[in-house]
């Protein structure tokens, strides 16, 4: 794990190297698109709840945003960093999912999974959440970096703001 002068953290386990300041070393997703155009982002969203429908319209909006060329920034504090776990499995009501699915629509797995192969969007979670909700670093998908809320809102800039 390594730390910038920022105070950031980033995971020290991740797939393809991408060395950009407080997020060096998280790829997969692009580190970089948070610093493309001065750091600042289009769409910032804040995940706070555990809740399946709140983090299922988080990650499409994610995905719809990036997909219209948009780069965006997906932020888990509190409850919501167990949308950011390899183990979805503490989202509550995840049986909703096989319902989603059935109906046509993309399941939480195929949304983030596209979330972290798109270059226009970075994952972050707030380590005060971690900690908060017992959760460690290494249940984290890989590339998901681990930040305060300084380097959230510094990332964010004037970018517009969701929060589910």
């Amino acid at each position: 794990m390594s730390t910038s002068s920022a105070g950031s953290r980033t995971p020290s386990r991740s797939h393809a190297s991408a060395s950009v300041g407080p997020l060096a070393g998280v790829s997969g997703l692009s580190a970089a698109a948070a610093y493309a155009e001065g750091g600042m982002c289009d769409l910032a969203i804040m995940v706070v709840e555990a809740r399946y429908e709140r983090v299922h319209a988080a990650l499409m909006l994610a995905v719809t945003a990036s997909a219209l060329g948009q780069t965006v920034l997906l932020f888990g504090m509190g409850a919501g960093v167990a949308a950011f776990c390899e183990k979805w499995d503490g989202l509550e009501q995840p049986e909703q999912d096989a319902a989603r699915q059935k109906a046509g629509v993309a399941g939480v797995e195929t949304l983030r999974t596209a979330l972290t192969e798109l270059e226009e969007v970075s994952l972050m979670v707030c380590d005060s959440g971690l900690k908060a909700m017992s959760v460690s670093e290494q249940a984290l998908l890989p590339g998901v970096a681990v930040v305060g809320l300084p380097t959230f809102l510094d990332q964010a800039g004037a970018a517009r703001l969701a929060v589910f």
